[in-house]
């Protein structure tokens, strides 16, 4: 559930930066187009009365050069819209937490397995619910938590983290693919050009 709800609100929150960064890689790759046959052209007509073979050699390194530079371009855009996503994404989770309050809390306390934890850290909001979950622990807040905890052990052996922020982490591989497939359309993006 909380990953449709966090789905939904990148797709809403993110497509508006998503259409804009991919419009600009898209005049970037028109531009290198242009220069490229701009190039082409004079190539051609300084090499008129060459051989075909040297014309069509020419053209090939001059395509496949111009092909690596946009693929160069479109990596680079979206390493930055996979960064921006990501941030917002990040951002996105304390208001998941707000609207799971007290049963997302008690929902991520209940995948953890019973054992006399020693010291549990939680957001700040979910303190007071800690100290009921876990009489005998120390309790530590952490405003690096959104919702969420992270137990431990009395020695430090044991260390679980059920957080909404490690939870992203971990599915942040899988969802990224995901919001690509689904940007792509929109920005007019066609993969078989690549």
């Amino acid at each position: 559930m909380a990953q449709q709800e966090l789905e939904a609100a990148l797709r809403r929150d993110g497509e508006q930066r998503a259409h804009t960064i991919w419009r600009k890689v898209e005049g970037e790759a028109e531009c290198l187009r242009r220069e490229t046959a701009q190039r082409l052209e004079i190539q051609r007509q300084a090499v008129a009365n060459s051989r075909r073979t040297e014309i069509a050699a020419l053209h090939d390194n001059a395509l496949a050069a111009a092909r690596r530079q946009g693929q160069n371009c479109r990596l680079t855009a979206e390493a930055a819209l996979a960064e921006r996503l990501q941030l917002l994404a990040q951002g996105l989770l304390k208001e998941l937490a707000l609207s799971g309050g007290v049963a997302l809390f008690q929902a991520l306390t209940a995948e953890i397995p019973a054992y006399s934890w020693q010291r549990v850290r939680v957001a700040r909001r979910d303190a007071g619910a800690a100290r009921e979950t876990f009489p005998s622990a120390e309790i530590e807040t952490d405003q690096g938590i959104s919702a969420g905890l992270e137990v431990e052990s009395a020695d430090g052996r044991i260390r679980i983290i059920n957080t909404l922020e490690k939870r992203l982490t971990h599915l942040w591989p899988e969802l990224l693919p995901e919001l690509f497939r689904e940007l792509r359309p929109m920005a007019g993006d066609d993969e078989t050009l690549t």
